[in-house]
C-alpha cells in the first residue's frame, strides 16, 4: 500500500467507512518566445488528429527545455526507462478504469505544491496518446500557476483563459498540437487571480461539451491546482469523472496528504503517482497505484 492509499484509507476510517458517492509565471509578450515557432496556418491547412473535427494550430516545443524538464518525448535515455515503465502501467490502469466506468475527464491534482503535478500531467498525456485508441486533450486549468506550456517551452497563440474570460466565443482556436499524434493541448502562460470565479462559470461545461461533440472517444486530462490550495480544484471536482492524485516522497507533508485524501474522498480516484528525486540528481523514480472505485 502506498502512502497515498494509506492516507485515503485513514480518511475513510475517520468518516466511519462511508462509501464514496458521486453523481453521474512569465507574462506573454507581444513576440513569440525564441524557443517557440508557431505555424499559423489557415484552418483548412491544419491537420486534425484522427477521430476529431478540431483543427489545432501547430506549435514547435523546445526540445532542450523538454529534456531539462524531464519530459518523456523522443530520444529517451536509459535513465528514463523506470519512468516510462511506471507511466505505462499507470496508463493501462487508468484506461481500464476509464473504459469500465465510462470516464472521459480526469483531473490531475496533488497534495501540495512542488509535487511534480504538471510534469506528471504532461508525461501521462504523452503516454496516453501513444495508446492510439483515444484522442487525448491536455487542459491546463491551474490558472493561478499555469505550468504546462512553460514545461513544454511553448507559447500558445491563444490562451485557454481567454475563452473563460469571454474574450473569444468558441474554444476551437485554443487547441495546439506539438506534433505528437493523438494529443491536443490548451493552456496558459499568464496567471490570473480570478481563477475560481472563471472555473465556476458555465464555460467549463461548454468546453467539455465542445470537445465531446467534436471528438469521438476523447480522453480529457486536466491539470489542476493542489487540492489543499484555494478552492479551484473543488470547484471543478463535481463536473469531472475522476482524479489522479500526485505526491512526492520526502517532500509532501503527511498532514497535507491526509487533508487531500479527506477532500477527495467523495470522488473516484483513477490512480496515484508517487514522485521522488534520487540523490538530488536529474535522475527520477516513480511509483504508481490503483484507485478507488465509485461506490
Amino acid at each position: 500500500m502506498t502512502i497515498i492509499e494509506a492516507a485515503l484509507e485513514k480518511t475513510k476510517a475517520l468518516r466511519g467507512g462511508r462509501p464514496e458517492s458521486r453523481s453521474a509565471p512569465d507574462p506573454r509578450g507581444s513576440e513569440t518566445s525564441e524557443h517557440t515557432r508557431v505555424a499559423m496556418q489557415p484552418p483548412s491547412q491544419r491537420t486534425a488528429p484522427p477521430g476529431t473535427q478540431i483543427q489545432p494550430q501547430r506549435v514547435e516545443f523546445d526540445p532542450y527545455m523538454a529534456r531539462e524538464n524531464r519530459l518523456l518525448l523522443g530520444g529517451a535515455t536509459a535513465e528514463d526507462r523506470i519512468a516510462i515503465s511506471a507511466y505505462g502501467m499507470l496508463r493501462t490502469r487508468i484506461l481500464h478504469r476509464a473504459r469500465s466506468a465510462g470516464w472521459q475527464s480526469i483531473g490531475v491534482t496533488s497534495a501540495a505544491p512542488q509535487d511534480g503535478k504538471s510534469l506528471t500531467s504532461v508525461n501521462l498525456a504523452l503516454s496516453l496518446a501513444r495508446e492510439k485508441n483515444n484522442c487525448v486533450f491536455l487542459l491546463d486549468l491551474d490558472m493561478r500557476n499555469p505550468s504546462v506550456c512553460h514545461t513544454l517551452g511553448i507559447t500558445p497563440p491563444l490562451e485557454l483563459r481567454e475563452f473563460f474570460e469571454n474574450r473569444i466565443d468558441t474554444p476551437e482556436n485554443v487547441f495546439m498540437s506539438i506534433g505528437v499524434d493523438n494529443l491536443l493541448i490548451a493552456g496558459n502562460v499568464i496567471p490570473t487571480e480570478h481563477s475560481a470565479e472563471l472555473l465556476a462559470s458555465t464555460r467549463l461545461e461548454e468546453l467539455l461539451a465542445f470537445i465531446k461533440q467534436m471528438t469521438s472517444q476523447p480522453l480529457i486530462l486536466i491539470d489542476l491546482p493542489p487540492v489543499v490550495s484555494p478552492a479551484d480544484t473543488l470547484v471543478v471536482a463535481p463536473r469531472i469523472d475522476a482524479f489522479v492524485l500526485v505526491a512526492s516522497q520526502g517532500v509532501t507533508p503527511r498532514a497535507e496528504l491526509q487533508k487531500a485524501g479527506e477532500l477527495l474522498s467523495e470522488y473516484p480516484i483513477a490512480g496515484f503517482v508517487l514522485n521522488r528525486q534520487v540523490g538530488g540528481s536529474k535522475s527520477y523514480d516513480y511509483g504508481y497505484g490503483g484507485g478507488s472505485e465509485r461506490g
